[in-house]
């Protein structure tokens, strides 16, 4: 689903004559903020300024400087625009090093292009974006505009520290209002008050930060908003795309929501009553019915993100998506509730922020710019199953590494309230990986090879089993990634429940894998699944956050040419830490070489001071990974 939150993505700052300008030359800036920075923002100053609920007045300036490649993009002006959104004005300059303006631009000088992604069939969005061509670094752009929002149900946030390697010299945030408006305020990782004003019935808060150097990416981090400083405010009360309401917290927002976007737009015409009754009136108990409901669902419609209506937020009427076939993931699930309503189950249309990386709702901040997709709850008397609307290959009950393992946002006629999406932890994410395979004289491997991917490795190799011909073997191709490899009798089988598989099967050859040189044969045995290593760094900053836990295991048999044998006898490692567990054995018996590979490693958050011994254990099972099988050949 779109949010309204304007993207802006760039620097401005004041005009100034054509002579030097002290104030952005490079030599200016102090030395700890040039340090690992790709850029830096020289001066931010954002003004918000809600004069009415539908006049929200958003002021930008901003300049940075660009120190290398990687910086560019940290200069560049996007602004998204559309119905709720008008921009007035955008001007700015360039520098040289020095601080001498080389060119200024303006709103004509900026390319404006529809925002539709490349996911989606049509968006009620455009964006105006502009980044000088320059020749050489470093350089500082400096641009200011200003854009009127006709809605103050989102007011964009302050995030001063955006991106990583880029440094922060000044930023300051400043929201107005009348000072009888009653407006909701979440300040996170900002040390201090903001300073407070008030002139002839409005006031001002300002936030501001200064010198603040570029941070580092460290490996395993845990979500950003967990230690930048950011600021949130949410009005009580609100006008959007003329529908007018107030909320202070999640029950509140969920009442508007259910009355305001969901409670119309889910009949269907009598054929569709009448075919669902009957496609499920032999079936006794509600899950059974849900489950062919969607499976009923997944065959007549699928994907395609439509973004317009009410900010993006209003989902596609059922019997719209019905007639077209298809709908984005608010119209899916609306989609999927009115089929349910027809044989009187409930549901509930749950807004979460999907992604790999998991992200929650707040629970102790209601705003209406959390969350990123919308997927559905559907509560039975001894368990609640969730459902992924948007996918027509993804199991009745399970959600996949989109959206598990999270908070979420719920609408239901009664208010807002906040539910958590079910987690797949190690013990039940797991890939289990047979293989027994035939290792010639010249060095080719070739044989038979099975995975079984279940739990939140479920969906590792979905898009291969849904592909077909050349386009799968090319999935395979970069899923296996070894060369020259081949794949024949490609067969995938699923396995729908409560704990879903997918078992794929292949035929596979590797020419030349195992090199020879004079006597000695050389054989990588781990060929599939090795662990790469990580770095090492020196007074981390950052608590250790592993995103989610897994379970691998390898089995495989290798047959060899007559006259192989081993150097160095059998292996048996293991090792073990707070972040899991690895075991590895090798052995030869006659003509059969046997590999086995275990690793577990456990989902959660460990203090800073932890990442040496994740590092070691990490890199410990890299070494191993990695190591060579050598024979000596009779």
């Amino acid at each position: 689903m779109k949010a309204v939150t304007l993207m802006v993505l760039a620097v401005l700052g004041s005009l100034r004559p054509a002579a030097a300008q002290p104030d952005y030359a490079v030599a200016h800036i102090p030395a700890a903020l040039k340090s690992r920075a790709d850029a830096v923002v020289r001066y931010e100053e954002i003004v918000v300024d809600m004069l009415s609920p539908t006049n929200v007045r958003y002021r930008v300036d901003r300049a940075v400087t660009v120190f290398n490649p990687s910086g560019e993009e940290r200069a560049r002006l996007v602004i998204h625009y559309d119905k709720a959104t008008a921009i007035k004005q955008i001007s700015g300059s360039v520098y040289d090093e020095m601080g001498f303006q080389l060119r200024k631009f303006t709103k004509r000088d900026c390319r404006d292009e529809s925002a539709v992604s490349n996911f989606s069939l049509y968006e009620d969005s455009r964006v105006k974006h502009f980044l000088p061509a320059m020749a050489g670094y470093p350089y500082t752009v400096a641009y200011s505009y200003e854009v009127v929002l006709k809605q103050n149900l989102i007011i964009p946030a302050w995030r001063p520290e955006a991106y990583w390697d880029v440094a922060v010299q000044r930023s300051q945030y400043t929201f107005i209002c009348a000072e009888a408006d009653e407006v909701r305020i979440s300040a996170t990782n900002y040390d201090g008050e903001p300073v407070r004003r008030l002139d002839k019935g409005r006031r001002a808060l300002t936030w501001a930060v200064d010198n603040l150097p570029a941070r580092r990416y460290e490996p395993y981090s845990p979500d950003p908003e967990t230690y930048k400083p950011m600021v949130r405010i949410a009005p009580v009360h609100f006008d959007y795309y003329k529908h007018r309401g107030q909320y202070s917290n999640w029950e509140e927002l969920g009442n508007w929501m259910s009355g305001a976007l969901l409670s119309e737009g889910t009949a269907l015409p009598a054929k569709t009553v009448a075919e669902v009754k009957a496609l499920v009136g032999g079936l006794a108990g509600d899950r059974e019915k849900a489950a062919e409901l969607y499976r009923y669902m997944q065959r007549k419609t699928r994907y395609v993100s439509v973004q317009i209506g009410i900010g993006g937020f209003r989902p596609t009427a059922a019997a719209v998506v019905e007639g077209l076939g298809y709908g984005d993931c608010k119209g899916l699930v609306n989609y999927m509730r009115a089929l349910l309503a027809v044989v009187d189950i409930p549901s509930y249309y749950c807004v979460v922020e999907a992604g790999n990386a998991k992200r929650d709702i707040r629970a102790d901040f209601a705003s209406m710019d959390q969350g990123n997709h919308v997927i559905l709850c559907v509560p039975f008397d001894q368990d609640t199953v969730w459902l992924e609307c948007t996918s027509q290959r993804l199991p009745f009950g399970f959600l996949g590494s989109f959206t598990d393992d999270r908070t979420v946002w719920a609408c239901m006629p009664e208010g807002g309230r906040l539910l958590r999406t079910p987690a797949y932890a190690a013990p039940v994410s797991t890939q289990e990986r047979h293989a027994d395979l035939q290792l010639a004289e010249d060095g080719t491997l070739s044989g038979h090879m099975r995975t079984i991917f279940s739990g939140g490795q479920y969906d590792n190799h979905l898009d291969i089993a849904e592909s077909s011909g050349t386009g799968q073997v090319k999935l395979l191709k970069a899923a296996y990634d070894v060369d020259h490899i081949g794949f024949e009798h490609i067969d995938y089988q699923k396995q729908e429940g409560d704990s879903p598989t997918l078992a794929e099967s292949l035929d596979i050859t590797m020419p030349r894998y195992a090199p020879s040189s004079g006597n000695q044969a050389f054989l990588l045995p781990n060929i599939f699944n090795k662990q790469f290593s990580m770095p090492n760094l020196n007074n981390r900053k950052q608590d250790v956050y592993v995103n989610r836990g897994y379970t691998d295991e390898d089995h495989f048999t290798y047959t060899l040419p007559t006259g192989y044998t081993v150097v160095g006898g059998p292996w048996d490692i293991t090792l073990n830490s707070p972040f899991g567990c690895y075991e590895l054995t090798m052995e030869q018996e006659g003509d059969q070489l046997s590999y086995r590979r275990r690793l577990v490693l456990k989902g959660g958050t460990y203090p800073a001071e932890r990442y040496a011994e994740l590092c070691k254990f990490i890199n410990d099972v890299s070494v191993f990974d990695h190591r060579k099988v050598v024979f000596t050949k009779k």
